[in-house]
């Protein structure tokens, strides 16, 4: 069972299409987790709106896949980034691999 997509919400956004969900989930795998992956160097920078930018953009591409826990959490840590980041980064990275773990799982569920 998947930890933080729901695949009937994908079927239902991408209407059954699996040759666009599958290229639409490769993308999200190498853009939007991998951005979200490396925000450390940004925070370290003390570049807030910059990843505030990256959180505005991948919540609803993440709602689409039914990642809802994930974007609460990044709602959480967008309440205050200067003071949240550090304390939730870890389980944002988390809920990160869990996620693109999920993705390539139902990547190959589709495929065959």
């Amino acid at each position: 069972m998947y930890k933080q997509i729901k695949p009937d919400m994908i079927y239902h956004y991408f209407d059954q299409d699996l040759e666009l969900i599958y290229e639409i989930i490769e993308l999200v795998i190498d853009l939007n987790i991998q951005d979200l992956k490396n925000l450390m160097p940004l925070y370290d920078l003390g570049e807030t709106t910059a990843i505030k930018q990256k959180f505005h953009k991948t919540k609803p591409v993440f709602g689409f896949l039914g990642a809802t826990g994930i974007n609460e959490h990044i709602e959480k840590i967008e309440a205050d980034i200067p003071g949240l980041f550090p304390v939730y980064y870890q389980e944002l990275l988390k809920k990160l691999f869990e996620l693109e773990d999920d993705l390539h799982s139902f990547l190959k569920k589709i495929h065959h």
